[in-house]
């Protein structure tokens, strides 16, 4: 081929992967922006229980019992270790979490939020985080767009989170006050994980999120409001706004 004709071809072949450019693009971010796993909604009413020892946690940890099944699925797919789940008073009182660590309004205060590091890392960010980076990017592919069931991802780009600090993340759930379990929340349905029996009325617990012993003694929701009061149901409609804080 001579050259004349060989410089055509190359010019013609550059014209056509630029043209192809913003389609690749469009494709490319579609796909970023699909949803982690298809969600389903629980009406189920909540619960602030113990973090089963399968999900490596700080002892005393505690959340609400529908997003169990979904922390066990990461903690399977992901090294993480966490570090604070629910904050806030108990029925009897005593309060768990980090006390004065989180924002008003914060999802930590309904046990629909966890903050997470890698298991056994490190407190700079370096090779440990590149799984955290990876789930970070997987419930949120786009800054401040975080991707069902997600409510709020705060990690790289967010003040006081990210690589060698922590990843935050939220469910999405129905609005309600501090202290008080939503009466609705988003979840990507899963199941038991390989090898463990299906709970049944007797044992207790949900596909996927049987609790541990620890769980059968859980306070339950009171009717009391506040922190005196402990943990109480909110019936109430609709999305709250995102964006909430850690």
């Amino acid at each position: 081929m001579s050259r004349p004709l060989a410089n055509r071809w190359l010019r013609a072949l550059a014209v056509l992967a630029l043209s192809c450019a913003p389609l690749l693009a469009i494709c490319a971010n579609a796909e970023a922006r699909r949803a982690p796993l298809p969600t389903r909604v629980v009406y189920k009413p909540g619960e602030i229980v113990p973090i089963p020892a399968a999900i490596p946690h700080e002892e005393g940890d505690m959340v609400d019992k529908r997003i169990i099944p979904d922390l066990r699925w990461i903690a399977q797919r992901y090294p993480i270790y966490v570090t604070d789940g629910y904050s806030g008073p108990l029925p009897d009182g005593e309060w768990v979490g980090c006390h004065g660590c989180h924002v008003k309004g914060s999802d930590h205060t309904n046990g629909l939020a966890v903050d997470v590091v890698p298991l056994g890392g490190s407190t700079r960010c370096d090779a440990s985080w590149a799984p955290i980076t990876r789930l970070a990017e997987w419930a949120e592919p786009v800054q401040n767009q975080p991707l069902p069931p997600f409510r709020w991802v705060g990690y790289n780009g967010d003040a006081g989170h990210g690589c060698g600090n922590h990843l935050h993340l939220s469910w999405n759930h129905s609005p309600a006050p501090q202290y008080q379990l939503a009466e609705w929340v988003e979840v990507f349905p899963v199941g038991p994980p390989t090898g463990t029996p299906k709970p049944t009325p007797e044992t207790g617990g949900e596909p996927g999120g049987a609790r541990s012993g620890k769980a059968a003694s859980a306070p339950k929701a009171s009717t009391a409001r506040g922190p005196a009061g402990g943990v109480a149901s909110a019936r109430t409609g609709g999305y709250a706004p995102r964006g909430y804080g850690d």
